[in-house]
Order: structure tokens, then C-alpha cells, then sequence
């Protein structure tokens, strides 16, 4: 597998993250909702799935569509789409079941406007649920409360009020395909008749343990913070951020989510929407370090993927998706606590434009993050941290992966004014474990005697003695 190049772009994931400075007020949670919460958490990241008329206008909203023909598919591919999750290390698909425009992608009997009245003619959410079974993946739902198919709306703008036909709509998502683990509601058509508290009675009748989230709106009394176009974060300061106003003093879990080739040269962003986008894509790079930001902060991450007019995921959609869940195997995250993270360091030197490669990033438990030696600084440096008391370690981590230029270290230990050599070895390179015999020490020096070029190291921590 070719070296993972953590650039400057991933150390900027979490720096970008600017979140609005809101403290979120805790109040009493219910044992199951936090249950929820953790089991979300340990699922880390999903496939957000937009397949419906938008893939086929070109446009992130399409007003206006009057026949069902419009939905074009006569084929999908919903194993390949569960498949792709599961070889991304993916706990859970979230799937678009109606956008603004009405069009359900589920067979309901609230409406004639249907993919099963469409060419298709097949449930799509049914086959959905089938696949993630088959590959051992979660099931969540997108759902637009606001349509332009119901009375009173004005198409494209404003929602339609039709509280029965809402309810009859979750009635039927959240009884008729097995448990659904969170719902993503974008309120940016306005309600469709239920308030946000009667929609989260509702819902919490049918599934109690569903966690809804709203991204615009009255989100008292949600559970999930969902956040479009957010970044990792904590609840305390707007975990996922983006466009979610407002807050709940109920949050238990933040989630983010953003289209995979958010820069497109043509048609939409969170759709497949034209033939000439199949090489815009985030570097795996990216994605990578989105999702290390997502388990440092227990957010989840949803990467959004538009299948194509054929109900496909792209080619380099899959390929990036699969390179990121190999890397996601080869070092699982979050990384464990360990005695050096948060306590003082220093260096030999540090990287001497802006604050990105400081010493500190090299015991922060971030992989996206490193410190960097003076450019100069072209054969040998070393990192020493004060555990601020005398502390038995038995093991340590260190990890190389952007730039391994290591040709000889040793882990060093200060006894008296002199530093003892307990460690020695060679070549570092991506993920070096070392377990050596217990020895008490209060600081700890990694110590890079021979390098190829300017030291760099994005993780060196050292562990308590079994």
C-alpha cells in the first residue's frame, strides 16, 4: 500500500473547524438515548445515498416535475452501494427517502408521486434494507418535511401543510423497515404540517430509541445535532457546525455531513447529476482525515455519494471509499490514551512557518497532525516530554507516515542530568509499536539520530507497563 501523504490540507481538517462558541446547557438524558448515542458513535462514519430526481435535472432542487417518468432509472445496484460501505469500514447508510420535491423513494400509499410508479417500479428503500443486512450495515433516513406536492405550497420555494399525510409518511418509514438508527430532516422547505416537537412525538412513538436530528429550525429536544457542510467538533462548542443554527440541551452526539466532490464543474453537488463530473472527487487524503477528526471528537461523519442514472456508485467513488477503509483497517482509530498526551513538550527545533507543526502535535492522539523540525534541521532532532511525575512505562507508539526520513532513533530516558538509551532501532516508518521492559521515568525523549531529511512525526506517546 503506497504511503498515506497526510498534508497540510488534513492538518488544516480540524483547524478549519472554527465552530460557533456555544455551550450547550446538559440536562438529564434517558439511559436508552445515550445507549443510541454511544452505539452511533461506534459506527464512526456512513454513506449518505441522494438518488431521485435531482440526479436526473442537474439541479440541487427540481421544481416543477409533474410525471414520475422523470426518474429515469430502470436499474439500481443497492448491494454495491452496501458493499462499498462495508469495504470502507462504514457503519451505516443514510438514504435519501423524499427530497423537497415530493418524490418518495419508497412505496408508499400517501401519494401516487413514487419510485414505484416510475420505470424503476421497484421500493428502493426495500431493497435497501435488504442489502445492509446482507453486509451487516446500519440503516438511517433523510427526509424533507417540507414538500411542494402538498396543498398551499409554492414550487421550489415554500412547503406545502399536510400534518395527516406527514404523519402517515413516518407511520410508514419507521414500521415498515426495521429499526432506523437516526433521521436527518432538512427543514429548508419550511415544515409540512407537523411542528418539530409534534414530529419528534411522533417518531419517538414509533421508534423511541431513534435519534432525529433537524438542520435548520426549532431543534429544542433533539438528541442528534446534524450539521450540512459541518466539520468534526464537540457538543460543548456546535459539534459539525456548518449551516445548523440554533441548539438543544439534549444533544448527545454531533454529526456532519458533506457531498463527496464538492466542487464540481457542472449540475449539483449532493446529486450524480452529469456524465462529466466522474473524476471529481476528494483525495482519500481528505476523507481520511475527516474521518480521524470524527473519532476524535465521537462525532459521526456522512460522506454524501450520488449514484449515477443507473443507480451505480461512480468508479472512483468506490476505489476512494475502499482506499480510506484499508487505511482506517491498517490504523484503527481513536488512538488510546496515553501518558504523553496533554503534558508539556519540546523539541530539537520546530517548523518555523505558523503553528502547524509544533511539538505538541506529536502527542495530541490527531494522526492528521505533525510536528515538523526547522527546515534546516535536514539530519537528526528529537522530541522530549515531561510526564510532570515519575510514571512506570512499559511501551510506546511512534508514527511517520507522511514524510518517514528516520534512518536511526532511540527512546531515551533522563536519569540524574544524563539521558539513558532504552529503545533502539532503525527505520520508523507509518506505525511503529515497541514494548520494552518497565522502567520508572518522569521524561521521556524520542531521540531521531539520523535522518534523510527534516524531522517529522505525527505521533509519539508512550503507555503505562502492563
Amino acid at each position: 500500500m503506497k504511503q498515506l501523504i497526510v498534508s497540510t490540507l488534513l492538518a488544516v481538517v480540524l483547524q478549519s473547524c472554527g465552530f460557533a462558541q456555544e455551550t450547550v446547557e446538559k440536562v438529564q438524558i434517558p439511559p436508552e438515548i445515550s445507549k443510541q448515542a454511544e452505539k452511533l458513535k461506534s459506527l464512526r462514519w456512513g454513506m449518505f445515498i441522494c438518488w431521485s430526481f435531482s440526479t436526473f435535472s442537474g439541479k440541487e432542487w427540481s421544481p416543477g416535475i409533474k410525471d414520475v417518468n422523470f426518474f429515469s432509472a430502470k436499474e439500481m445496484d443497492t448491494d454495491q452501494w452496501a458493499r462499498t460501505a462495508k469495504e470502507a469500514e462504514m457503519g451505516y447508510i443514510l438514504f435519501l427517502a423524499k427530497h423537497h420535491d415530493g418524490f418518495c423513494l419508497w412505496d408508499t400509499k400517501t401519494t401516487d408521486r413514487k419510485v414505484t410508479n416510475a420505470p424503476l417500479g421497484k421500493d428502493v428503500l426495500a431493497a435497501l434494507k435488504k442489502s445492509c443486512d446482507k453486509y451487516g450495515i446500519k440503516l438511517a433516513l433523510y427526509f424533507s418535511e417540507g414538500d411542494w406536492s402538498w396543498p398551499g405550497a409554492v414550487d421550489g420555494r415554500s412547503s406545502g401543510q399536510d400534518a395527516e399525510k406527514e404523519r402517515a409518511q413516518l407511520t410508514e418509514l419507521l414500521t415498515q423497515y426495521g429499526p432506523i438508527e437516526f433521521m436527518w430532516v432538512d427543514h429548508a422547505a419550511s415544515t409540512g404540517g407537523l411542528s418539530h416537537q409534534e414530529f419528534l412525538d411522533h417518531c419517538r412513538k414509533l421508534q423511541p430509541n431513534c435519534l432525529i436530528g433537524f438542520n435548520h429550525g426549532d431543534q429544542n429536544n433533539s438528541y442528534i445535532r446534524v450539521a450540512e457542510c459541518g466539520r468534526p467538533g464537540s457538543l460543548a462548542n456546535g459539534a459539525g457546525a456548518g449551516f445548523n443554527k440554533g441548539g438543544s440541551k439534549h444533544y448527545v452526539i454531533g454529526e456532519f455531513t458533506f457531498p463527496v466532490q464538492p466542487r464540481r464543474p457542472k449540475g449539483a453537488m449532493w446529486f450524480y447529476s452529469h456524465p462529466d463530473n466522474e473524476d471529481a472527487c476528494m483525495s482519500f487524503e481528505e476523507l481520511y482525515g475527516y474521518y480521524c477528526g470524527a473519532a476524535k471528537f465521537e462525532n459521526i461523519f456522512s460522506i454524501n455519494i450520488g449514484p449515477d442514472y443507473n443507480g451505480k456508485l461512480r468508479k472512483i467513488d468506490v476505489e476512494t471509499l475502499r482506499r480510506v477503509g484499508q487505511e482506517i483497517r491498517d490504523f484503527p482509530r481513536p488512538l488510546p490514551l496515553s501518558l504523553a498526551q496533554g503534558k508539556p513538550i519540546t523539541a530539537s527545533s520546530e517548523w518555523q512557518w505558523g503553528k502547524d507543526n509544533v511539538p505538541g502535535k506529536a502527542t495530541d492522539g490527531d494522526i492528521a497532525t505533525r510536528w515538523s523540525a526547522l527546515l534546516k534541521d535536514q539530519s537528526a532532532g528529537w522530541l522530549e516530554v515531561d510526564l510532570q511525575e515519575e510514571q512506570t512505562i512499559g511501551s510506546a507508539l511512534i508514527m511517520e507516515k507522511a514524510f518517514p526520513r528516520t534512518e536511526s532513533f532511540a527512546i531515551e530516558i533522563k536519569q540524574g542530568n544524563d539521558w539513558v538509551k532504552i529503545v533502539e532501532g532503525t527505520k520508523i516508518g507509518p506505525e511503529k509499536r515497541i514494548t520494552f521492559n518497565p522502567v520508572k521515568a518522569r521524561f521521556v525523549r524520542l531521540n531521531l539520530l539520523k535522518t534523510t531529511g527534516t524531522p517529522s512525526i505525527e505521533e509519539f506517546q508512550v503507555y503505562k507497563a502492563k
